[in-house]
């Protein structure tokens, strides 16, 4: 029999689901079998995006028997955050996966970066992985298992990005990360971080338009290319199955290589 990622059955939490590798996590773990429930905030803007990510879900569920299913929720909305994960766990008897994804990082030099830029960039950024945290873990508790996974960031190492306050916020994971293993591992709940970068989305996109422009970017890594969102999804639904049952604890990044070997 072929080895496979098997997430048949579990029922995971994407905060920040919509667009880039929140929507490819979404999509490849519905594909692995799970019940996913993701949060977005309604932009009218994004329907089209919300409403196709469903179909592509729904058109591996006879297939896989995973689905999708949206909910409107501003992940920097601590209440509406967790009445998502109640609403959840009671339909489905617990929640066994969040993937805290929501955040933004606008590039900016720090002369720019005011009083309320900082503390929004720390609450978009960190905020709401604590929120999603909270919510879920009392559900994760009464079923004795759990997995909860950061979508951190690779300036954390390299200082990359742009922005101070999105660093700041990304290193801070590591801290929550750290007090959540030390406190919940052996009660079932297993932490990690994965460290995205050079990730091609339309974020990515916007700072470098153009062709030419991802090319150079692309001569920086050791690979030779760009990542896609499915590399940094294939390796979220790897430590949320039974594949990731001794790995907590662990920062990893997911970047071709570029932040420790690649050009600057």
């Amino acid at each position: 029999m072929m080895l496979a990622i098997d997430l048949s059955g579990k029922i995971a939490l994407v905060l920040g689901g919509s667009r880039g590798i929140g929507a490819s996590i979404v999509e490849i773990m519905c594909r692995a079998g799970a019940h996913v429930t993701f949060t977005h905030t309604g932009n009218p803007a994004h329907e089209a995006r919300v409403a196709e990510l469903l179909a592509r879900a729904r058109a591996t569920e006879d297939e896989a028997g995973g689905e999708a299913r949206a909910e409107v929720a501003d992940a920097r909305d601590s209440a509406a955050t967790a009445a998502v994960a109640d609403r959840l766990a009671s339909k489905n008897g617990g929640i066994d996966v969040l993937v805290c994804n929501a955040g933004m990082n606008a590039a900016r030099p720090i002369e720019e970066v005011s009083n309320a830029a900082w503390t929004e960039g720390i609450e978009l950024n960190l905020g709401t992985a604590f929120y999603g945290v909270r919510a879920t873990l009392p559900h994760m508790l009464r079923r004795g298992r759990g997995r909860i996974i950061l979508i951190g960031s690779s300036a954390v190492i390299d200082g990359g990005g742009g922005a101070i306050d999105y660093a700041a916020a990304k290193a801070g994971m590591t801290g929550m990360m750290t007090y959540l293993c030390r406190a919940y591992a052996k009660r079932g709940i297993l932490t990690n971080i994965v460290h995205p970068c050079v990730i091609e989305t339309d974020l990515l996109e916007a700072r470098y338009a153009g062709e030419e422009a991802k090319s150079r970017l692309a001569a920086q890594i050791p690979v030779g290319r760009l990542g896609a969102p499915q590399d940094i999804a294939g390796l979220v639904a790897f430590l949320a199955s039974s594949w990731g049952d001794y790995i907590c604890g662990q920062e990893i990044l997911a970047d071709g290589g570029r932040t420790l070997y690649g050009g600057r």
